[in-house]
């Protein structure tokens, strides 16, 4: 009997931890945007949580609980793209397109990768902007 105790309450504190990450993600699809660009912010400096870069940029390109501005939209999702996250390709080529209309070239290129990652967004996206994928 002590031996499965043990582990329960091994077990126990960690059943209370939540993460900035995690407490941004219910905020983010619960519609609170503020709290959660605070959160996805606290999870990049205190947890590293590389992947809120995506999710703060995407508030910023779709001007969601912030002024959407498409320069700081184009660095977050930048950098959730160069580390692996097809979608924010997607994302990134949306914001190239919105903001400068010639940058079609970067943006095709973006989707295509995006694209052939898996991220069904870039479908949609080359598609409202009429680009052949």
């Amino acid at each position: 009997m002590k031996t499965r105790v043990l582990p329960v309450l091994l077990l126990f504190p960690l059943l209370g931890f939540a993460s900035y990450f995690s407490d941004g993600m219910r905020a983010f699809k619960q519609g609170n945007y503020k709290e959660a660009k605070a959160n996805f912010e606290l999870a990049l400096e205190e947890e590293k949580a590389i992947q809120a870069n995506f999710f703060i940029g995407l508030l910023y390109l779709k001007g969601l609980g912030v002024e959407r501005d498409l320069s700081t939209a184009k660095q977050y999702l930048a950098i959730a793209a160069e580390n692996g996250n097809a979608r924010a390709k997607c994302y990134l080529a949306k914001a190239y397109l919105l903001q400068n209309k010639a940058d079609v070239k970067i943006a095709m290129k973006l989707l295509k990768e995006g694209k052939e990652a898996g991220a069904n967004e870039c479908k949609k996206i080359a598609a409202t902007y009429k680009i052949p994928l």
